[in-house]
């Protein structure tokens, strides 16, 4: 049978509702008890005549006699009449206890919606902001780039979501981004695959949106939050959206589903490109973190002016005093990245070029006035036999030496040190199909100091690669053992020509500068470079096209080659070297050079990237020009 309640309990249950509809309900409640009452002692006083004095007083005054002292606990005292004194003081102390009930009230409310704001629990109100979505150790470099991005305009805010406490993400951010210059940093909490907790950072008037996946995430935490993005901001219309993921598949299929705006980047396809490219010469990889960064100089677009329509893409790379011309990009929306120097530049062209900024990147020259300074036979570097050491193994190393097959000839060797692990000889063999090069796999703990010489003793080797064992430890454990294998093989191949060419990888980016040493001789590939393109990605969605043409095994790549391939060894200027690697078909976009160690532009070993044409250099045997080339 059903259960009956008293009058009491459902009086009870209808007032304890009430109360758990927060500070208003409750104030609500109070003041209507505070105003019987009131009513009360009012009634009270008027039937029974007691009033000042015990004279006889009215309705509507002892209702003010009761509101007043209430209000003001000390007017009591000055009353005459016992039973009015009685009456008035029972008055005070309960009007005592409203009046606590109140102020504790509404100090808890303040209390709460501070602690609120605290967490990023209010609406963003910003309008051209860049939303960062999610948290990993990439955040902290991403938001440094954006800081740069901005610098140049004020007010700018950088808007950071992440399920995460607030004060936690804000201190992980501010202990790497100490200085935020002219951006402002809003930090909200919530999980971005809810409509709701993604819609309080204001998608909708946002730039831009980077979406960050954790280590644990995977990539249908990222199609979800892609899709309810496009749910708040349909098409996502006017919207770059740049997304972390790892299946090329699901990126194509979430790209048809939601639009072109959408741009992906697959963190393992990029570091092991990079990572063979940058194996093959010491100094690429301040190179390549050169294009990416905002400090320094970056890759613009900027349109050919009608002077220079019809001409050729030979002169274009001379038209600029400032600016390293590197590619087109054609009308269509099409990139060629050192397309032949023939190609004819037509009308909506626009020319790629690396400058120090948009606003210095200007075609101001006539190519008329630029020739090859030195009529010399072209040698071909062509491909030879390489000997490459690869320590550690994970899922990066399939796709790192294969990368390595399309620059080096037949009969190469790979060889590949790992720990002992039943059957790990064989998964290696299987999981690598390679043509050009030879496997020899090398059973070892590569923090032992004995097994590193052994290896390290079979040299020499052209190269040397240091990976992370991301499959079987975790971060700062794979972080750790890789700076130790650092170490034990730079004290192995002290004084010897393997020291030239040491490229180590690390998963977390702060972990880059424990590696130390000589970074002439070494370059610490990290996921750094991957915050550093998707900050890139965000404010110039435009150049997509050209980082993939760079970052793809079959198109455009940076490469050094040696000076004298190009120009006579001695005093020269960079518009000399640019006019002669033009005419064999490359693009110069700087140089490595000793002479260059003092100049405050340039990077690590002598590396300058877009000096003006008029720099003057001095080149010797050991130095060499930074090129782009296509094959």
């Amino acid at each position: 049978m059903p259960r009956t309640y008293t009058v009491r309990q459902r009086l009870r249950y209808r007032f304890d509702n009430t109360l758990s509809r927060g500070l208003w309900a409750v104030l609500l409640w109070l003041g209507v008890i505070a105003l019987a009452f009131f009513l009360l002692i009012a009634t009270i006083i008027a039937v029974t005549g007691i009033g000042p004095g015990d004279a006889s007083t009215s309705f509507g005054d002892g209702l003010w006699y009761a509101l007043t002292r209430s209000l003001d606990p000390g007017t009591f005292s000055g009353d005459e009449g016992s039973g009015f004194r009685g009456i008035m003081l029972a008055v005070t102390i309960i009007g005592i206890f409203l009046a606590a009930a109140i102020i504790g009230l509404v100090s808890s409310s303040i209390d709460s919606r501070v602690d609120s704001l605290r967490r990023g629990k209010s609406i963003v109100v910003e309008e051209g902001h860049t939303l960062v979505i999610g948290r990993s150790d990439k955040l902290p470099s991403i938001v440094a780039e954006r800081v740069e991005a901005n610098a140049s305009e004020r007010g700018r805010a950088i808007v950071v979501l992440s399920p995460d406490d607030t004060v936690e993400v804000t201190e992980d951010i501010r202990s790497g981004v100490p200085d935020l210059k002219t951006s402002r940093l809003v930090v909200r909490s919530g999980i971005p695959t809810r409509i709701a907790d993604l819609e309080q950072a204001n998608p909708a008037s946002a730039k831009s949106v980077i979406i960050l996946r954790a280590p644990d995430e995977s990539d249908a935490h990222v199609v979800k939050t892609v899709l309810a993005l496009a749910r708040i901001v349909p098409g996502l219309e006017g919207l770059t959206v740049v997304a972390e993921m790892d299946d090329p598949a699901t990126t194509e299929a979430l790209r048809a589903s939601v639009g072109g705006n959408l741009l992906t980047v697959i963190p393992n396809d990029i570091i092991a490109r990079i990572s063979a490219q940058v194996s093959r010469a010491a100094g690429l990889g301040v190179v390549y973190q050169e294009l990416l960064d905002f400090d320094g100089d970056e890759i613009y677009t900027v349109a050919i002016p009608e002077r220079l329509i019809r001409r050729t893409f030979g002169e274009l790379v001379m038209s600029s005093s400032t600016s390293t011309i590197i590619g087109v990009q054609h009308g269509d929306g099409s990139v060629a990245l050192c397309p032949g120097t023939g190609t004819v530049l037509s009308t909506g062209d626009q020319a790629i070029g690396i400058s120090e900024d948009d606003s210095t990147f200007i075609l101001d020259l006539e190519p008329a006035e630029w020739s090859a300074v030195d009529d010399r036979q072209w040698t071909s570097l062509g491909e030879k036999r390489e000997r490459t050491l690869m320590i550690g193994w994970s899922t990066l190393a399939p796709m790192i030496a294969k990368e390595l097959e399309a620059h080096i000839a037949p009969d190469s060797e790979l060889h590949v040190l790992v720990m002992p692990r039943p059957d790990v000889r064989t998964q290696i063999e299987s999981s690598l199909s390679l043509e050009r090069q030879d496997v020899f796999v090398h059973l070892g703990d590569p923090i032992d100091a004995k097994q590193i010489a052994r290896v390290v003793g079979m040299g020499p080797f052209d190269h040397m690669l240091l990976l992370c064992e991301r499959d079987q430890y975790s971060v700062d454990e794979a972080d750790a053992r890789t700076l130790l294998t650092l170490m034990l093989v730079r004290e192995a191949t002290k004084g010897s020509a393997g020291a030239e060419n040491i490229l180590t990888e690390l998963l977390e980016p702060n972990a880059v500068d424990l590696g130390g040493g000589d970074a002439s001789s070494d370059f610490i590939v990290s996921q750094k470079l991957i915050s550093l393109l998707m900050a890139q990605l965000s404010e110039s969605p435009h150049l997509a096209d050209v980082f993939a043409d760079l970052f793809d095994s079959g198109g455009a790549h940076v490469a050094l080659h040696p000076a004298e391939r190009y120009v006579p060894l001695g005093a020269t200027t960079f518009g000399d070297i640019v006019a002669a690697a033009r005419d064999w078909g490359v693009v110069a976009i700087g140089y490595r050079a000793a002479a260059a160690i003092d100049d405050p532009r340039a990077m690590a070993g002598g590396v300058r990237v877009n000096p003006p044409k008029s720099q003057s250099v001095t080149l010797t045997e050991a130095d060499a020009v930074i090129v782009i080339s296509q094959g």
